[in-house]
């Protein structure tokens, strides 16, 4: 049976080789003609059931598990000799840094002898920074959290706006807006988290669950296009109809801007290399005409919440603006800060660095370079231009 199937198939098999020899060929030739190397390698969009956003930076040895959700503009980044581990169903969010340096110190982990690495079920805010850390299982990083060669044990909850270097975060602690942490002394004295903490940990997880199905599947059924630029957003448990992105007259758009969902933009506005705008988890986010927004400037809204701007937006760089969030016209915000959660009213100024989280802001109000405002009576303190 052998010697007759090969009978009929040794001639097809042998013009498949030569083909293949020739095509080779005229590779190498061309190759040697030009002097260029392909760096081509398949795309790792979809991968172990996750999803790494075409829009991420990634350089190194990266590994993720199962259900991992990484959106746009995020950087992974593993110099030579180290590696990054990113276990499964954890989420990192839009314009984060994950970074593996090999000229720092790194805590001891199975990941590698330098490396940065998430347990299994981690959420990683927008724009947080993480250098050569060990980040444990079911454990929450803010907007903008910064940490270098931290370790934080299981369960720990870590908020915006904070700096935490060379200690570690005992299990289940919370690391207050704000708060800068650089001695042991002040890490074993921080307060334990709470339910609540714990139930807004599960709520992130969910949907970002859904986002790593969906975004795959997205991707899968519709290509590369229908995950970058301007888009719907994927269906899901509470977004089953997505609508398209709404562009006002003359708006342009800066190089790799993700605008995702019920996003509307007003006439004459300006959108930064690498901003995101998405509106697939709370939505709508509107944004007023003549806004001029800078890069790697971060929009999103948590489930069942919006934002909405008014006119005349003027940003800096590397912001995060998070839903619940209402704002008036004439609003100007400085580099790294935060908004979240909070209501704001005409002709604010807002600082450099400065965190604002859950409070109203009366007309006219400034906000000085690095102030965390977190409570209403320091907002209620703030001076005003009359």
């Amino acid at each position: 049976m052998y010697k007759q199937i090969s009978k009929y198939t040794h001639i097809p098999l042998i013009t498949c080789i030569l083909l293949f020899t020739l095509t080779m060929g005229q590779v190498v030739l061309s190759a040697q003609k030009t002097g260029l190397v392909s760096l081509l390698r398949p795309l790792t969009v979809v991968v172990n059931s996750s999803f790494i956003s075409p829009l991420v930076e990634l350089f190194g040895d990266v590994s993720v598990g199962q259900k991992v959700f990484v959106a746009s503009n995020t950087v992974l980044r593993a110099d030579p000799d180290t590696r990054i581990c990113i276990n499964s169903e954890t989420n990192l969010q839009d314009n984060i840094a994950f970074l593996a340096l090999r000229n720092q110190k790194a805590p001891k982990s199975k990941c590698g002898e330098l490396s940065s690495s998430t347990g299994e079920r981690v959420s990683i805010a927008h724009q947080a920074t993480i250098r050569n850390s060990k980040i444990g299982n079911f454990t929450f990083i803010g907007f903008r959290a910064d940490l270098n060669n931290v370790v934080l044990e299981d369960g720990a909850f870590v908020l915006h706006g904070t700096k935490l270097s060379n200690v570690r975060i005992g299990k289940d602690r919370l690391v207050p807006i704000g708060a800068v942490i650089t001695t042991q002394a002040q890490a074993d004295a921080l307060p334990l988290k709470t339910e609540a903490n714990s139930q807004f940990q599960k709520e992130v997880l969910e949907v970002n669950e859904e986002f790593a199905e969906n975004y795959s599947e997205l991707y899968e059924q519709e290509g590369y296009d229908a995950v970058t630029g301007v888009t719907p957003a994927p269906r899901t448990s509470w977004n089953p109809q997505p609508v398209e992105p709404t562009l006002g007259n003359n708006v342009q758009l800066e190089e790799f801007a993700r605008i995702v969902g019920d996003v509307r933009i007003g006439n004459n506005s300006v959108v930064g290399r690498r901003t995101s705008i998405r509106a697939d988890e709370g939505s709508p986010i509107i944004i007023g005409e003549n806004a001029k927004i800078e890069d790697r400037v971060t929009f999103h809204a948590l489930k069942g919440t919006s934002i909405t701007i008014g006119n005349n937006l003027d940003t800096d760089d590397n912001i995060v603006f998070h839903g619940p969030l209402v704002v008036g016209d004439n609003l100007t915000i400085g580099d790294n800060a935060i908004l979240f959660r909070s209501q704001v009213g005409n002709n604010v100024t807002i600082g450099t660095g400065a965190v604002v989280v859950d409070v109203t802001l009366r007309d006219g109000v400034q906000i000085p370079d690095g102030a965390v405002i977190t409570t209403q009576e320091q907002a209620d303190a703030l001076t005003s231009i009359k």
